[in-house]
């Protein structure tokens, strides 16, 4: 046994409840990783401690890019039951929804996280939550994200209590917007693209920032590696 706290222990073995998993717990009030099985490096190539020692900024900058895009609306889904069923409830609820999350090759793989919070404030706040996360990219089949909640009964079985799906962004681009993504990706300059399409600057400028607020992107950067990872996530 690996004891994390007083209160709160975990068996090293909890990553081998499936053959395609890890196990973590992961701390809400610090947005840190109290533990990680070593699994992961066997899932995604990471080891443990850039979890531990990065904890939630590492995890979110391996979520894939259009996930990402939903993942604030289905955060807002889950405690939005979480805080609609009595304090005595929230115990007993199980969360699941699926993700795609960049392995350290540069790939991206389907990743269904279950987690249940174990425990709380005095006012009823989740602060550790125990997950684990299977990689389903041989069953999923589409990138939509679907989340399902669960309550454990009294017969100690789960009864599905509340499910939604979350489509996947289309990210709609013109012809002429494709054609400058495009050459932003090799690397030419507003002046080169300007030339390259007998566009005037200002004209490939608008395009540019029409690509970004479609996109969801920060920047043209984050953009064209969005592009990039959808291709690479449909291969």
């Amino acid at each position: 046994m690996i004891t994390l706290s007083r209160s709160y222990s975990i068996s090293e073995n909890l990553d081998n409840t499936f053959n395609h998993g890890y196990s973590c717990i992961f701390n809400w009030s610090s947005m840190q990783y109290l533990f990680m099985s070593d699994s992961v490096k066997s899932i995604l190539g990471y080891t443990s401690e850039a979890f531990l020692e990065e904890g939630l900024s590492f995890t979110l900058s391996i979520i894939h890019p259009e996930d990402m895009l939903r993942l604030k609306e289905l955060h807002q889904s889950i405690f939005n039951y979480y805080y609609s069923v009595t304090p005595e409830q929230r115990p007993k609820l199980r969360f699941s929804y699926n993700l795609r999350v960049k392995k350290v090759n540069d790939d991206y793989i389907h990743i269904l996280r279950q987690s249940t919070f174990t425990e709380f404030t005095v006012d009823g706040k989740p602060t550790i939550e125990s997950v684990h996360s299977t990689d389903i990219t041989g069953f999923k089949f589409s990138n939509n994200i679907n989340l399902t909640i669960h309550q454990l009964s009294d017969s100690e079985t789960y009864l599905l209590c509340h499910e939604q799906e979350f489509s996947e962004v289309e990210t709609k681009l013109t012809e002429r917007e494709k054609q400058v993504l495009e050459l932003v990706r090799f690397g030419y300059t507003t002046k080169e693209i300007a030339y390259q399409l007998y566009l005037a600057i200002e004209t490939v400028k608008s395009h540019r920032k029409h690509i970004i607020a479609k996109t969801g992107a920060c920047n043209m950067t984050a953009a064209v590696n969005m592009v990039i990872n959808k291709v690479q996530s449909q291969k």
